[in-house]
């Protein structure tokens, strides 16, 4: 309990300025609308439509369930959910590392998630706590291959294996990219069977129950679904939307580099702690699984081909795991690389979530924006945004026109082939149900979009709307219209 409340203090220290902004990230907006919807009947990928798992939206579901700001509620649900996930990667780094190493190391995963956008709430910051735990009782198994514990004995494989699974069923249903590390895990528990001389039917049968466990969460909502007769709807935004997603290879590349620079002080740390001696006969074992963990969590991270900094956040707990020996060094040069590594991930979290928190805007700014908007939407003449922050739907508490109400999916040309729809008469269908307020970015021609569908709207717009006002969020600026 000490160490959980030394890292939900920190984590919530260093997030304390932004806790309650509702424009922090468009994804965030996006989710907490889907949770809220949920109360109110929705069923994601049918009324409400995004790629995400439906674990996710349960748990922004669970936000909104608390009383007063579902903004906050979900905030301080991510601090907690980061504070528990280092505290278990600090017992991970325990194998690896005295007590000293471990808590800097569950200290650094801290500080990097804002590094990497997942300073709030982040599909990452929740996901990882059922990743972290899978991964706390795959290295047990493993650790005890060389030196057995009372833990272990207390525990078989088995029951190890089982937990571990369920667990990665549990993620899966939060981001569905964890499959590379769960099936890396089950690997992992196979060849620990193996070491304890397991024969093939027992490891066919073990591994068997341990994929059913992974994949009975997702089994059970597609049942769901497909007894509702929503199977394609189900398959087309967790499968197939996923790899008809488009990208901008340049804009990537530079995603890239940057997650990629900003990680140099883990290299060090790592070379650095692979010259340090183990403190344990066990250890080696632990490194080198936890090192292909990583391998895993890369694969992950590169597999979309998209590069968003906040993908790279599973990687960040192998890492820290690794870097946890060089971390709890005691000589000049350990010293030198603590301060290095913590300066840098304070300076690039702490800036990149002012930049962040700045560009987007705040409660002012949204609060502004709704009551602009409100005077010309009622129960039938809903507000469309086309392009903006959804967090718009929120405040005004408005009908949503269609159940793309995500704007990236409508007005980029990245989804035009991911939806299982034509965008173009989608936006076609909105505009001629004369939406009572429409939102369009103020810019000509903004980055990444798709000129046919903005091509439909700025005609409508011209024959039977009037442009009221330019709404700012942050340091975005916006064109409101409203019907004629």
């Amino acid at each position: 309990m000490r160490n959980f409340a030394v890292f939900f203090l920190v984590a919530f220290v260093l997030r304390a300025p932004w806790l309650g902004d509702p424009l922090f990230h468009a994804d965030e907006q996006f989710y907490l609308l889907m949770g809220d919807r949920l109360w109110h009947g929705v069923i994601p990928y049918v009324d409400l439509w995004d790629r995400k798992p439906l674990g996710l939206f349960l748990i922004y579901g669970a936000a909104r369930a608390f009383p007063g700001n579902g903004v906050l509620a979900y905030q301080l649900m991510a601090i907690t959910s980061a504070a528990a996930t280092a505290v278990v990667l600090a017992r991970c780094a325990r194998h690896l590392a005295g007590p000293r190493g471990a808590l800097f190391a569950g200290l650094a995963y801290l500080i990097y998630l804002m590094a990497f956008n997942c300073g709030m709430g982040q599909a990452p910051v929740f996901y990882d706590l059922p990743m972290i735990a899978a991964a706390w009782l795959v290295i047990g198994a493993l650790a005890d291959t060389a030196a057995p514990t009372i833990a272990g004995q207390r525990f078989g494989l088995m029951a190890r294996g089982c937990m571990a699974m369920a667990l990665i069923g549990i993620a899966l249903q939060i981001k569905t990219s964890v499959v590379i590390e769960g099936i890396g895990f089950g690997l992992m528990l196979l060849w620990a069977g193996w070491r304890r001389g397991w024969g093939w039917p027992r490891l066919a049968g073990a591994g068997a129950a341990w994929i059913a466990l992974a994949l009975l969460p997702t089994a059970l909502v597609f049942a769901a679904y497909a007894a509702e007769g929503e199977a394609r709807a189900f398959l087309i935004a967790n499968v197939v939307s996923i790899l008809g997603r488009g990208q901008d290879l340049g804009e990537a590349s530079f995603r890239l580099a940057k997650v990629a620079a900003a990680l140099i002080p883990f290299y060090v740390a790592l070379a650095m702690g692979w010259r340090i001696a183990l403190p344990r006969s066990e250890s080696e074992i632990v490194r080198r699984a936890v090192l292909m963990w990583l391998g895993l969590a890369v694969v992950g991270f590169l597999a979309p081909g998209t590069w968003y900094d906040h993908y790279v956040a599973p990687a960040l707990m192998p890492l820290a795991i690794l870097a946890a020996p060089a971390l709890d060094g005691r000589c000049r040069p350990t010293g030198w690389l603590r301060r290095v590594l913590f300066v840098v991930g304070l300076g690039a979290g702490l800036g990149a979530t002012t930049v962040q928190a700045h560009r987007f805007g705040d409660t002012t700014d949204l609060d502004e924006a709704a009551a602009a908007i409100r005077p010309h939407i009622d129960a039938n003449h809903c507000l469309y945004v086309y392009e903006g922050d959804s967090a718009l739907y929120s405040a005004t508490n408005s009908c949503l026109p269609t159940r793309f109400a995500f704007p990236a999916h409508l007005s980029t040309r990245f989804e035009e082939h991911a939806l299982g729809i034509d965008p173009t008469a989608e936006v076609e269908r909105i505009m001629a149900s004369r939406p009572g307020a429409v939102v369009i970015d103020a810019a000509p021609n903004p980055y990444g979009a798709n000129m046919q569908t903005r091509a439909v709207v700025l005609q409508a717009l011209a024959q039977h709307y009037q442009r009221i006002r330019t709404i700012t969020l942050g340091t975005r600026s916006f064109a409101l219209f409203a019907a004629r």
